[in-house]
């Protein structure tokens, strides 16, 4: 079972990290405090200190070596503030303290939410820890003061979440923003080389796909007679036109350089590469392209195919193929397609 992903944590390796190092830390503390420090607890309630501080030490070490990315999935992430809540809530009516010094313990939890959690996480742990915390101040000071504190604390705790909650939203968008800049074309907004290798690599471990290189038939000439600006709508154009190809949304188009353009189909078995690539080719040439001035520029390109495991069985190899197989295509008169042999 896994946990929707506004569960998540933003870093699964982060989180796991932080949430041990935290857990650690609260054990650390509260065997002390149950043990050796005044006033000194009845026997009862402090072997449940003793029996809690365990339980957190046994967390941090499953945290610290347990597979993050796994863990987040199932939901520990989430869970680990949610139990620290818990903790918390449960200590202090334990030995009966309603006081700040015990409260202030709920923002262990609550920060490690805040800041390694996505926002619906993040507040559902926020919400969960104010209403447990605050029940156990009412139950244990069943005063208007002890009212006073839980509200007073509760609302100071949810604040301070929502207010990392936006910061790290808004981190997360900067970093994205980023990526979108580094990983894409700045022309025709495709995948640029390096993207597109990591997803092509990806993809030949998973098992077979299909790579056709795509190559602008005359873009010289079209830049020689409507000008470089036209050549970079052509390509703009061809972009779409490619894009519109694509059904599936672990596809991925992008631009190798120049005029030449790639589509990686993972999971595309060898007997339809064919059928893909004449796709691409009738579906370039039924979409001329409309001048500025009046008038359309009829486009068409060349594709070479290649298929792995079937043509090659690595990444170089499989482009080497196609690259072939495209010149094949552009020799035997262009505006068609040829696959790998």
């Amino acid at each position: 079972m896994q946990v929707p992903g506004g569960l998540r944590a933003r870093e699964p390796v982060a989180a796991a990290r932080s949430a041990a190092t935290l857990t650690m830390f609260s054990g650390l503390v509260l065997l002390p405090w149950a043990l050796f420090l005044p006033p000194r607890l009845d026997p009862a309630p402090m072997a449940g200190c003793v029996l809690v501080s365990a339980v957190l030490f046994a967390l941090s070490w499953a945290l610290a070596r347990g597979d993050a990315d796994r863990l987040d999935r199932g939901g520990a992430m989430l869970a680990v503030p949610l139990f620290g809540s818990g903790v918390v809530a449960t200590t202090n009516f334990i030995t009966q303290d309603a006081s700040a010094a015990s409260q202030i313990f709920l923002v262990v939890p609550l920060l490690l939410g805040a800041t390694q959690l996505r926002g619906p996480g993040a507040l559902l742990t926020a919400v969960s820890g104010v209403l447990a915390c605050g029940t156990t101040t009412v139950l244990v000071n069943p005063t208007a003061q002890g009212a006073t504190d839980a509200l007073v604390v509760g609302s100071a705790m949810l604040a301070v979440t929502v207010v990392l909650v936006r910061a790290g939203d808004r981190r997360d968008q900067a970093f994205a923003d980023v990526h979108q800049q580094a990983s894409s074309d700045g022309l025709t907004g495709l995948l640029r080389r390096r993207a597109v290798d990591g997803a092509l690599g990806a993809a030949l471990g998973r098992g077979q796909v299909a790579v056709l290189m795509v190559d602008v038939d005359g873009f010289k000439q079209i830049n020689d007679v409507h000008g470089h600006l036209v050549g970079d709508d052509a390509l703009v154009h061809l972009a779409e036109v490619l894009r519109g190809q694509v059904r599936h949304d672990d596809c991925v188009v992008g631009r190798l350089g120049g005029d030449e353009l790639v589509m990686v189909l993972p999971g595309c078995a060898r007997e339809g590469v064919a059928g893909r690539a004449a796709d691409l080719v009738a579906a370039v040439r039924a979409a001329p392209m409309a001048l500025a001035g009046g008038g359309q520029l009829p486009l068409t390109v060349s594709v070479g195919a290649a298929h792995a495991p079937s043509d090659a069985g690595d990444l170089p190899a499989l482009y080497a193929a196609a690259d072939a197989a495209l010149y094949r295509a552009k020799r035997a008169g262009r505006d068609r397609f040829a696959i790998a042999s």
